[in-house]
């Protein structure tokens, strides 16, 4: 079933088919006001860029390139601003829309609102949580790194009710759509606006609590993230969504309710206001770049098939990611990368899975996307990250040591239907397991696959990161101690609501969940 024009224009466009962005701002806030920052989002829906939205956009760029190739000339860039917005469980809570742990067992106890609660209480225990009670509280995170933005208040109230995020192709386009949502939800109520002057609202309806910047690298690095490595490659084609279609050797096709609430596939069985909604998982990861090139340096004279290789600090970086920098896959192409017709070829699947000769069982694309170790995708998340932070100085690269004031990583934005089953699954479960893919042990040794070398993690109390190289042996027998080169700064988890429910449930006359009644029962409890 092909996407209808009605879905288009009811989901936001970041979740399908993506927002167009050279730039990207997060501006994350805290609900101050409760009814007027509900009457502000009410007349602010109508800015929010749909999918619709999105796919009108991507025409307006094809048309550019295309009356530019004609002219023999490059493409004049279009600002092409966006706009979406999401929610924690306390942004949902604040618009009568969630209730948290603390009133679910009052409410359990009230027969009209436990009918409703049942009914309509979003389902997902880790969005509930938000990441850092899940993530720290599992082990993984180490509260010491997290920025404090992300890190609960004393008192352990979240400081994060939601996340604006502003993209556009030009800075300028993208300095001027910020300008108007600071001023829709900022300004003075009555009082004149002005593009670059307004009067601040005495009691504002939202708190700006951190502002996040990303965009994309300048010149040849284009596309790609701080470590070299082209970026946004092998996406999950969404069946009778996308245009293109899997071939040969390709993953196949994925259910759209694995990414967007309500669709088929999605399992979690939620109400009928969540449908066309998706979470968002938004993830703050620092890179140590010059740590990184230096360690491939170092140690590439260490792996077994490097020996003869005229870059091999490259192409052992390009195991442990399972793509060269360009983009190559080194399970189609293990010791080159000048074929230009794989630069982002999706068309390999790992096999034959009793070896990894081509691509190391714990390389990260592996990590993250099995395809035929597990025959099938489960765990499926849509990316949607932009880079952030300067280049690598002169200096930094002299010294092969990251400035403390020259941070640079990630922006890491990823959708799914189901939070657990998604990113929670591929980080925790895949990428931070030493033994995952399963059943390689007669091929690998003991000690398993290994950790993902870019983004699994382990605490100083966890045993030491290190990956199992393909060696020539069987089973093969070279390990290599790994290092650090991402720092998790924090994130939290977001929904993504449709247009609809924006309209209706969210900002519409009557609540979800009668917030009166709930404030009469945490008084009757006091």
């Amino acid at each position: 079933m092909s996407l209808t024009t009605a879905i288009k224009a009811n989901i936001q466009g970041d979740v399908w088919p993506g927002l167009p962005k050279r730039f990207q701002s997060f501006l994350f806030f805290r609900v101050q006001n409760r009814i007027d920052f509900k009457n502000r989002l009410r007349t602010f829906i109508p800015k929010i860029t749909t999918a619709q939205d999105a796919c009108e956009m991507g025409e307006t760029i094809k048309q550019a390139k295309r009356e530019a190739e004609l002219a023999k000339r490059s493409a004049k860039l279009q600002a092409l601003p966006g706009v979406n917005i999401a929610f924690t469980s306390t942004g949902l809570e604040a618009l009568g829309a969630f209730v948290n742990a603390n009133d679910q067992m009052l409410v359990k106890k009230d027969r009209q609102l436990s009918t409703v609660f049942r009914k309509q209480q979003l389902r997902g225990g880790l969005f509930e949580k938000g990441m850092y009670s899940d993530l720290v509280g599992e082990g993984w995170d180490n509260p010491q790194e997290l920025r404090k933005e992300y890190q609960p208040t004393s008192d352990n109230e979240r400081l994060i009710d939601g996340v604006i995020m502003v993209t556009s192709s030009l800075k300028s386009g993208l300095d001027a759509k910020i300008s108007e949502v600071k001023q829709h939800f900022l300004a003075e109520e009555g009082e004149p606006l002005n593009p670059d002057t307004y009067v601040l609202s005495r009691n504002p309806s939202i708190e700006f609590t951190l502002v996040r910047e990303g965009k994309v690298r300048p010149g040849a690095m284009k596309g790609k993230e701080h470590f070299g490595f082209k970026d946004g490659i092998s996406q999950p084609i969404i069946e009778g969504w996308d245009d293109h279609q899997p071939k040969e050797k390709e993953p196949k096709a994925t259910k759209s309710g694995l990414i967007v609430c309500g669709h088929e596939g999605d399992p979690m069985g939620q109400p009928a206001w969540v449908k066309d909604g998706s979470f968002l998982v938004f993830r703050d990861l620092q890179q140590l770049v010059p740590e990184f090139d230096e360690f491939m340096e170092e140690n590439a004279r260490h792996a077994p098939f490097t020996q003869d290789h005229p870059r091999p600090a490259e192409k052992l970086a390009a195991y442990l990611m399972g793509r060269w920098k360009n983009g190559t896959p080194v399970d189609e192409s293990p010791h080159d990368d000048s074929d230009e017709s794989l630069f982002s070829s999706n068309n390999f699947d790992y096999h034959p899975v009793t070896e990894h000769l081509k691509c190391p069982f714990a390389a990260h694309t592996r990590k993250m996307r099995p395809r035929a170790d597990l025959e099938h995708d489960h765990a499926v998340i849509i990316r949607r990250g932009i880079p952030y932070g300067e280049e690598v100085s002169a200096e930094e690269m002299t010294e092969r040591k990251s400035a403390e004031d020259k941070e640079r990583g990630l922006l890491f934005v990823c959708y799914q239907s189901d939070i657990r089953n998604g990113f929670n699954f591929l980080t925790t479960r895949w990428a931070s397991n030493h033994h995952f893919p399963d059943r390689k042990t007669n091929f690998v040794g003991g000690e398993g696959p290994g950790i993902d070398a870019i983004v699994g993690q382990r605490l100083d109390h966890h045993p030491p990161r290190s990956i199992g190289l393909p060696d020539g042996k069987f089973p093969t027998e070279a390990r290599m101690p790994l290092e650090s080169w991402v720092v998790q700064r924090g994130g939290e988890y977001f929904f993504v609501p449709s247009i609809s429910t924006l309209k209706n449930e969210l900002t519409g006359p009557t609540p979800i969940f009668d917030q009166e009644k709930l404030a009469q029962l945490r008084e009757d409890n006091a």
